[in-house]
């Protein structure tokens, strides 16, 4: 096997990495927000906290940056259609997740654990579970990894 075999293989492998991070935490959200029980309701906040951690922004990171390094190993090129569209569609889902979603997902999980540690939930806690559009992002972002699979398995233009 060649060394951009190798890194191709941890590409697919980051990829799928960052794939459970943001459809996993999909389901999670959707399943918190049905909770009554706020206990329920916080350990579905530290998981989806955990997931973000874990699993989406270094999938996100090490899938992206492998990527880009393969247009060059495998003989691509930038200025093509699939490259480029790719490129821009991981650097806007890259940006979004580390600059709105985890830090809005990591204020949550701060804010749950403040108000598990006082027995109640609080107002800055419901604020920020009121905040739909993090939950919106993360599903724009499970969209577009279903349109980065079709752009690198079609590879059109």
């Amino acid at each position: 096997m060649t060394a951009s075999s190798w890194i191709l293989f941890l590409h697919v492998l980051a990829a799928l990495w960052l794939t459970a991070g943001v459809f996993g935490s999909t389901v999670i959200r959707a399943q918190t927000k049905k909770v009554r029980d706020f206990r329920a309701k916080a350990f579905g906040i530290r998981l989806l906290a955990r997931s973000m951690k874990v699993f989406s922004v270094p999938g996100a990171i090490v899938s992206g940056v492998l990527g880009l390094y393969l247009v060059g190993a495998r003989g691509y090129r930038f200025d093509t259609l699939w490259v480029t569209l790719s490129s821009a569609i991981w650097f806007v889902m890259l940006s979004v997740t580390l600059f709105y979603i985890a830090p809005k997902v990591f204020q949550l999980a701060a804010a749950v654990e403040a108000a598990v540690a006082a027995g109640e939930p609080n107002p800055q806690l419901d604020r920020l579970m009121a905040n739909k559009l993090p939950g919106i992002l993360g599903d724009v972002n499970a969209l577009g990894i279903v349109i980065l699979v079709l752009l690198m398995t079609v590879k059109p233009g």
